[in-house]
């Protein structure tokens, strides 16, 4: 991660006047790292049993909309308790993975990244990036690795802000 980047991140979490700036932020400050034609944040709410689109790169598809069911399958229990990011990197791994797959794929996405956030043993949100197809090597797995800490900060941020 370049300083600079993350200096420009630093002051924008400094002086945002929207919570939903954050999000822009760590938008700009991921585009550093990794590749993503698609770049949305997810915030999990556990007591209530529910997830909510708190950023995307593209509102016009993916808009922020209201919660949807928190679904616990194999996938979550490995971010929850190894905290596992999670890269797909073929178009035939992302089959049954998505009930939205044809719009993925609409945008040029055929590999995705997903990042759990957490903080206190709370899993707060993820990051969820997609991209062309081979993307996400383990190589940009390690990199992705680099957006928790400025992630945890957004999340945290957005908690203080609206009910997730």
């Amino acid at each position: 991660m370049t300083g600079g980047a993350f200096r420009r991140f630093e002051e924008k979490l400094a002086r945002y006047t929207d919570p939903v700036e954050t999000g822009t932020a760590l938008h700009a400050l991921a585009a550093t790292i990794i590749p993503a034609r698609l770049f949305t944040l997810t915030a999990i709410n556990m007591s209530a049993g529910h997830v909510r689109r708190v950023y995307s790169s593209h509102p016009d598809v993916y808009p922020l909309l209201g919660t949807k069911p928190l679904v616990i399958d194999d996938w979550f229990r490995a971010m929850q308790t190894e905290r596992r990011i999670t890269a797909i990197n073929t178009a035939a791994g992302m089959e049954g993975q998505f009930p939205d797959l044809a719009l993925i794929r609409s945008l040029g996405c055929n590999s995705s990244l997903s990042v759990p956030v957490m903080a206190g043993n709370d899993l707060l949100g993820t990051i969820n990036a997609l991209d062309a197809e081979g993307s996400y090597p383990q190589a940009m797995v390690e990199r992705a690795a680099d957006l928790i800490i400025p992630a945890l900060a957004v999340f945290l941020i957005l908690r203080g802000h609206f009910e997730l």
